[in-house]
């Protein structure tokens, strides 16, 4: 085939208007591979190979390969409708044939239709694509339609006509809002028959493929900028110049376009040309930072071996190299060759030897592979033999460390071959498991996750069978249910996990897999659609009890939001997970989603672990001296339980990873050895020197120019049309940030060495410090034809620049407690921030850059239509801010919502002496039809420009605080506070008249008597619409300080607090009113006779300790001065003061803030005081002379019906109206609000000017918390705290037994978070809230808690006298045994078998570890620091507090606090019985013999059933799996009580039965036993 007379048009502009352009050079430099024949086979209308010579380009090839798809023509003769997958340019799609014979007309209409989304093969060629996951509602689809007309012939038909029409659609949005569209012409019509042959060239014919297209130079050709590369070494120096050269001080606006430049110059470039470049500017500073940062991005395989090489050759140091292999991994394009370079790299000996850089190359090297498999499906499994032999020998060597990097690496592949090699490491499926960490299990399951995206099936067996594995630990089993939902199950798959949950016995797994189906049914993502579903009908299977589960349990938390009209959205995910109900989670991950154009992308994911930190931190290393002695006498009780058997101990170990994209880009584990290097090198000699270094460069003076390029966003998608031409979509996203820095300190006296904090903090230090920080940012999205010799596009562009350039002066004066920051003036440049959007059609080719066409989408609208409005913001100083809209009234103000628009808004800032103005102009293609696409094609820009205000320049502005004696001397402005006689001040005390009268005459008829007090109380409270009528006067003095510092409420708010608590919800709040604690006495530290106060109401306290002293400032010096002022060219003064004033004696602050100016009388004055332990009130005022606004805050302890109670109260008087404006707009959506977070909602008149919250304990992990608002009353009961609350019946925190404030907030947070266990009468409430009736063998020791690891580090025993019949507690702590009993109605204690008196406590261990102090009735242990928060023992009662990180680690009757209230009941052998009884007796510590000194006459043994057993169709003989009380040999039972045990069936006739390892035996029935709660004994027994 020869192309007869070609010749190439390019167009560029309104359709139809403009006409197609002659491409005069392009097409002469084309003439001579245009000229050149192409050989093709051909049969039966089936195109076959096609011959060219070397000469013809891929890109002319690819032209000749349009025209012969023409003729791509498979006809069958028996059918005339039918499909097929058939060949051609653009791969092997489904096709549609129609054949229509017109006998008459005597020709043949054959129509072929291909569905280009639906093709076996299909040729495109994707870029920077790998991480997305495409939805089913795909964001780009194609069809091409070929008609011909054909006559037919004796031998076969002629083609007369034949028309192509292919169409691409691109729907960014839902297709409603708008598509964009992408179409190629092509036109065959016969003209006649020449008999003469073409005579091919004299040239070598080689085959050059199929009809399929082949990618050429295409792929290098970035499509926003066409270049013509003839010496790429040459013009990468060119660009380097230029972008060194205008990217120093600031950045150039042009840099980020330059940088793509030099990107895909470098892509041309030859492994020598990047090597001559680097020899020339390698050592330059300013020139290596910008090639470091463009070779990982190149991502060609020279690129790839100059980053190799160089860092095998110590070119490149280690922080250098971590950058760019962090950026090489996800730019670089992934290819076999690629591939290979990248393991070289990764497995090189010095590679290997740095942790850090080996942990990147190696996850680099996993996510490579993940990425070339991505685009080709079938990438061999050969690619990760490396990592697969390795992870076998690691797995053989149980090398945790190697272990856990490399299934991170197969993780990262995610390829289905790597599964055999995972499950080697789970357990249940491989024989190493056993020996590994759970962390390893768990890092193993989530290597699947990237598998399932591309095999759920083969994923979804092995995540269910780990899930459903009831020997597994929860905290893979949770994981694996990740993994399990991830693969989109079914709803038969939901449904079983759904079933599992019902019997399961682990609350941790329950609670976290039912809050992950609850929130995925609530899912709107169109890919999680069907398991939203599918989950739905789980949920019903469960019970709703389990929205109750407190957040001590594991959660999973998952929300997202999808807008189908944008095909966009985004979701979010966090998994908490726990494994023995800590406050510190076992581990946290979160995840965020998003999804655009039909795509979806794990953006970011984290995952932290916190195993064993929390006792790590805590617990104390004082016992390390005493170990040995210690844990031989733990030892030696812990024989008398029969199989006890110790947990692990907790490795303390933090972790965290981080995932771009689904691919793990770093982690880190951090362990003790980690934190004593961090601290040795923190404390060393280097560290010093370091310091010492950094301030000897400060003090000299650091200037510094830095600068990162960056490329954002590289997408590309490429596809062949039929003509042979490609097209394509892309975005690009490049940024350049640069930023010039100059630093310079003075410190007097000069810190003498060695240099340490002490020295600083005793010194005069200054700073001076000036920047200019800009960024750069251009962004390209490209729809087209892009090749290295056409472009013809439609380019969607954005560039932004910023600059904000800043200089400051900052000191502290520490000895002096005098600090300040002054901003100093700067060069502001034209526009801080710009912002330029625009739309374009671009056609230009390489013969001719200069004849470039470029023509905007939307024309350029005439200047009469274009609207200009104008707003102006003003702020003065001493009124609130206004807002001035000025327009021209020759102009419209209204507009067509199409009209172009150019808005300006200047907002004046004269306290900083500047004003910025932003300009906004908007011109979009909505002329044609309202829809999201058009809006955004045409010509958008923002513009942000500061300028200086009208009026005195503002030399600097500074920030000022002084703290101390010295305080005073700072005041700008005298401060004074107005009386009642001046007339301003009695418009407030008219208003707030009504407040305050009321209440002060209710309390002085409440003061004359306190019965007659109690009955008013009693009376006002149970009726809720009584009213009080009380005469008063006051004087004007007091009515003033009443208008700033008045009553807390008022008649009017106290009948509505009272009767919107009458009012609360009808079904869900009770009618309680909040009770006031009646202890207002004054707060004195020193609390005596003397300095306690009568009961009196917080108005009357606040009034008369206000009218002692109206203003602070007469009496005392302030504490704190703070000062924010302009300082102006003309000297006045502008800005603010603030002054706070401290009353100790009377524990009131006062803090007035004055405006600067002189004609400003601008002040708030805000007045705190503690009028008791259960009260504080504070008042604000503000405006002019603080006359014109007000509001009282109030907050007091209570009670709330029976429970301790808060209430926070803020009324006011007068706001300011945009307050009371937006208010009332949020007002609007607290019901739906309300409604979706499940808060009951009711309609009440409550204050009109109040707001009121209260919150009540009723227990110390739920809270109920009531807002009453004017019109509305909200509340929500019951809600789970993660805490426990320490305060007591009278809502006051309880009592501290330490002294400092570092040991104070250890032991409230111990207090907090501890769990209880408690005994009253019989009942034993256990760690974990269960209660059971606890019947105790007679004078032996139970094990109570116990620390279960092997430290040991506590014992708590229990027994009951035989004789007084009385409880005892034994705590074996540290190296003491304490005993505390019950004499009487008091508590004896001793200490080693030393008796103390109660009046010589409290106790001190001399480690300080163990403290025993007096508390209430009785007496408390505290060893906080070993794990045993408290042990309480008083008359008829006892509790043990244990740690919070000690949850899951402890034993006894009082179970492992681990929140699992199905498995409470685990005996010491680790067996779980379902009995109470046997699990209490299993943890008797057995005596020995019938003399043994603790009187204790029993045992625990395997007991063997009186009567014979048909199991399994034979005879059997059964014992006990649980041991059983019995007494000793030589002794009687006394008392005896019967006890349901399981028991453990052989046949009859087996000879031995071995009892010994009987408890870990299956249990085959269940029957009652004896067992003796009280023995006596022979005088003669062993």
């Amino acid at each position: 085939m020869k192309l007869a007379d070609p010749e190439i048009f390019e167009y560029s502009g309104v359709w139809p208007r403009d006409p197609f352009v002659p491409a005069a050079k392009l097409t002469a430099a084309l003439a001579a591979q245009l000229a050149i024949p192409v050989k093709f086979e051909y049969a039966n209308g089936v195109v076959g190979r096609v011959f060219a010579p070397a000469a013809v380009s891929a890109t002319v090839l690819n032209v000749h390969r349009g025209i012969l798809n023409v003729l791509q023509l498979n006809l069958k003769k028996t059918q005339n409708v039918y499909e097929m997958q058939e060949a051609g340019a653009q791969g092997v799609c489904k096709t549609h044939y129609v054949i229509i014979e017109d006998v008459k007309a005597e020709r043949i209409v054959v129509t072929k239709s291909k569905d280009l989304s639906i093709c076996q093969e299909r040729i495109i060629k994707d870029v920077g694509l790998a991480y997305l996951e495409t939805l089913h509602a795909k964001s780009l689809t194609g069809a091409a339609t070929y008609t011909y007309i054909m006559k037919p012939g004796a031998t076969g038909a002629l083609i007369t006509e034949a028309t192509v029409r292919e169409l691409h659609q691109v729907t960014p949005v839902a297709e409603m809002g708008g598509v964009a569209e992408m179409e190629a012409k092509q036109y065959l019509t016969f003209m006649e028959i020449e008999k003469a042959a073409i005579a091919p060239i004299k040239a070598d014919y080689v085959a050059r493929g199929t009809l399929m297209y082949e990618f050429g130079t295409e792929i290098h050709q970035a499509p926003i900028d066409l270049m013509r590369i003839t010496n790429a070494q040459a013009q990468a120096v060119e660009i380097l110049h230029h972008i060194v050269a205008n990217n120093a001080a600031k950045v150039h606006e042009d840099a980020p376009l330059k940088f793509i430049q030099l990107v895909q110059v470098l892509r041309v470039a030859t492994f020598e040309n990047i090597e001559a470049i680097w020899a020339q500017f390698g050592a330059r500073h300013e020139y290596r930072r910008f090639i470091l940062d463009a070779i990982p991005v190149v991502g060609t395989p020279a690129a790839v071996r100059f980053i190799k090489e160089k860092f095998v050759a110590g070119a490149i140091a280690v922080p250098e190299a971590v950058q760019i292999l962090v950026a090489a991994v996800h730019m670089v394009p992934a290819d076999p060759e690629i591939i290979r370079l990248v393991s070289t790299l990764a497995l090189h000996h010095k590679v290997q030897a740095n942790p850090i850089l080996r942990e990147i190359a190696m996850l680099g090297y996993g996510t490579m592979i993940g990425k070339y498999c991505a685009e080709v499906p079938t990438c061999p499994a050969e690619l990760l033999k490396p990592i697969h032999d390795r992870a076998v020998e690691a797995i053989a060597k149980a090398n945790v460390a190697e272990i856990i990097l490399l299934v991170k690496v197969l993780g990262n592949a995610g390829h289905p071959a790597s599964l055999k090699t995972i499950m080697k490491i789970l357990p249940g499926f491989g024989a190493a498991a056993a020996g590994l960490p759970v962390r390893v299990h768990v890092n193993a399951a989530l290597a699947l996750r990237n598998i399932a995206k591309r095999e759920p099936k083969m994923v979804q067996p092995v995540a269910l069978q780990l899930f459903m594995g009831e020997a597994h630990h929860p905290e893979l089993r949770m994981v694996a249910a990740v993994v399990l939902f991830e693969t989109k199950p079914g709803v038969a798959l939901v449904a079983t996990a759904a079933t599992v949950l019902k019997r399961e016995k682990s609350m941790q797994i329950v609670s976290f897999v039912y809050s992950y189906m609850r929130a995925l049914a609530r899912s709107t993502a169109p890919d999680f659609a069907a398991v939203a579903a599918a989950c739905n009908v789980a949920i019903r299977i469960l019970s709703p009890k389990l929205d109750r589960l407190s957040y001590r349990y594991s959660k999973a938390i998952y929300f997202d939001v999808f807008r189908n009209a944008e095909m966009a959205g985004a979701a979010g995910a966090a998994f908490i997970i726990n494994d023995g109900a800590t406050i510190l989670p076992r581990a946290i991950v979160a995840k965020a989603r998003a999804y655009l154009a039909g795509a979806a992308a794990d953006v970011i994911e984290v995952g932290v672990r916190t195993e064993g930190i929390q006792e790590a931190l805590l617990k104390t290393r004082a016992l390390e001296d005493l170990e040995n002695d210690r844990l031989t006498k733990m030892k030696r009780v812990m024989k008398a339980i029969a199989d006890w058997k110790a947990l692990p101990n907790n490795v303390p170990l933090a972790s965290v990873y981080v995932k771009f994209f689904g691919q793990e880009i770093a982690f880190a584990n951090i362990d003790k050895a980690v934190i004593d290097e961090v601290v040795r090198l923190a404390t060393g000699a280097e560290a010093r020197t370091m310091v010492k270094d950094a301030l000897m460069a400060l003090q000299a003076g650091v200037a510094a120019q830095v600068a990162k390029p960056m490329l954002v966003a590289e997408v590309r998608r490429i596809f062949p049309t039929a003509v042979g031409v490609p097209m394509e979509i892309s975005l690009y996203s490049a940024a350049v940030a640069a930023a010039a820095i100059k630093v310079k300190a003075a410190i007097t006296p000069a810190v003498a060495e060695p240099i340490n904090i002490a020295a600083l903090m005793k010194a005069d230090i200054k700073l001076e410090a000036e920047a200019m920080p800009s960024i750069a940012m251009h962004t390209y999205a490209v729809m087209g034809v892009n090749t290295a010799l056409v472009q013809a596009a439609v380019m969607a562009r954005a560039r932004a620049v910023t600059v904000v350039p800043a200089r400051l002066a900052i000191r502290a004066d520490i000895p002096k407690l005098n600090f300040r920051i002054e901003a100093l003036p700067v060069e502001v440049p034209e526009h801080i921030a710009a912002i330029r959007v625009e739309t374009l059609a671009i056609a230009r080719n390489i013969e001719d850059l200069a004849a470039a066409r470029i023509t905007p989408i939307v024309p350029v609208v005439a200047a009469q239509h274009v609207s200009s409005e104008r707003i102006s913001i003003g702020r003065s100083v001493a009124k609130s801010s206004q807002i001035i809209h000025s327009a021209s009234a020759e102009i419209q103000p209204q507009l067509r919502p199409t009209a172009p628009i150019h808005k300006t808004i200047c907002v004046p800032a004269a306290f900083l002496g500047i004003k910025a103005c932003f300009e906004l102009s908007s011109t979009n293609g909505a002329l044609i039809r309202t829809m999201p696409l058009l809006n955004i094609l045409g010509e958008h820009a923002a513009v942000v420009v500061v300028k200086p205000a009208d009026g005195p320049a503002i030399e600097r502005v500074e920030i000022e605080v002084e703290v101390g004696p010295k305080a005073a001397a700072k005041i700008l402005k005298k401060i004074n506070i107005i009386n009642g006689d001046i007339p301003i001040g009695r418009t407030i005390v008219s208003k707030l008249r009504k407040i305050i009268e009321p209440v002060l005459r209710r309390n002085s008829s409440s003061s004359s008597s306190s019965s007659r007090r109690s009955s008013i109380s009693s009376s006002s409270s149970s009726r809720a619409r009584s009213k009080i009528v009380v005469s008063s006067s006051s004087s004007s003095s007091s009515l003033i300080s009443s208008a700033w510092f008045g009553s807390s409420s008022s008649s009017s708010s106290i009948s509505s607090s009272i009767s919107s608590s009458s009012r609360m919800t009808k079904t869900t709040i009770k009618q309680h009113p909040f009770k006031k604690f009646h202890k207002d006495q004054h707060l004195n530290f020193k609390i005596t006779s003397a300095h306690i106060r009568s009961s009196a109401s917080s108005a009357a306290s606040f009034e008369a300790i206000y009218r002692k002293n109206k203003f602070l400032g007469n009496a005392v010096a302030p504490a704190v001065v703070a000062i924010v002022r302009a300082v102006r060219a003309d000297h006045k003064m502008l800005g603010y003061q603030a002054a706070a004033y401290i009353d100790k004696a009377n524990f009131r602050v006062q803090t007035i803030i004055a405006a600067l100016a002189e004609a400003d009388n601008w002040k708030m004055c805000a007045d705190g005081v503690v009028l008791s332990k259960h009260k504080v009130m504070a008042k604000i005022a503000w405006g002019a002379e603080c006359q014109e606004y007000a509001a009282i805050l109030k907050a007091e302890a209570g009670l709330f019906g029976e429970h301790p109670a808060a209430r926070v109260e803020l009324q006011w008087e007068k706001i300011p109206a945009a307050v009371t404006a937006y208010a009332e707009r949020v007002a609007r959506y607290i019901p739906g609000v309300a409604f979706v977070a499940g808060i009951t909602m009711t309609k009440a008149k409550n204050g009109a000017k109040q707001i009121e919250v209260t919150v009540a304990i009723p227990t110390a992990r739920t809270a109920d918390i009531i807002v009453r608002l004017p019109m509305m009353t909200l509340a929500k009961m019951g809600i789970a705290l993660p805490i426990a609350v320490p305060i007591g019946a009278d809502a006051i925190i309880r009592t501290i037994p330490v002294d400092s404030i570092i040991h104070q907030l250890q032991y409230l947070y111990g207090e907090a978070t501890a769990v209880q266990c408690s005994l009253v009468q019989n009942k034993l409430t256990t760690f974990n809230d269960r209660t059971y009736r606890l019947e105790m063998p007679a004078s032996c020791y139970q094990v109570l808690a116990q620390d279960c690891s092997a430290e040991l580090k506590f014992t708590v025993l229990l027994k009951k006298d035989q004789i007084t019949e009385k409880n005892h507690v034994n705590v074996k702590i540290a190296d003491i045994d304490v005993d505390l009993f019950p004499i009487g109605n008091d508590v004896q204690i001793k200490i080693n078998g030393v008796e103390v008196p109660i009046a010589n406590l409290p106790y001190k261990h001399p480690s300080g570890i163990v403290q025993i102090i007096m508390k209430a009735q009785g007496v408390s242990l505290h060893a906080p620091s070993l794990g045993l928060q408290e042990v309480y023992f008083g008359k008829g009662i006892w509790r043990v507090n244990v740690a919070d990180w000690m949850k899951g680690q402890v034993c006894g009757l009082c179970g492992k606090a681990d929140g699992e209230i199905r498995q409470e009941y685990y005996t010491p052998s680790g067996y779980l019985t379902k009995s109470p009884v046997s699990f209490a007796h299993s943890w008797v510590l057995s005596a020995e013999s019938c003399r043994d000194s603790t009187q204790c006459r029993m045992k625990l043994e395997s007991v063997k059933l009186e009567k014979e057993i048909i199991v399994n169709e034979q005879n059997s003989k059964c014992y006990s799996v649980e041991p059983v009380l019995r007494c000793l040999p030589g002794c009687l039972p006394l008392k005896t009580m019967p006890v349901t045990i399981g028991y453990h069936c052989l046949p009859i006739d087996s000879a031995v039965v071995d009892l010994s390892n009987i408890s870990q035996k299956s249990v085959d029935l269940r029957e009652t036993a004896e067992a003796h709660m009280a023995c006596q004994c022979h005088a003669q027994c062993a």
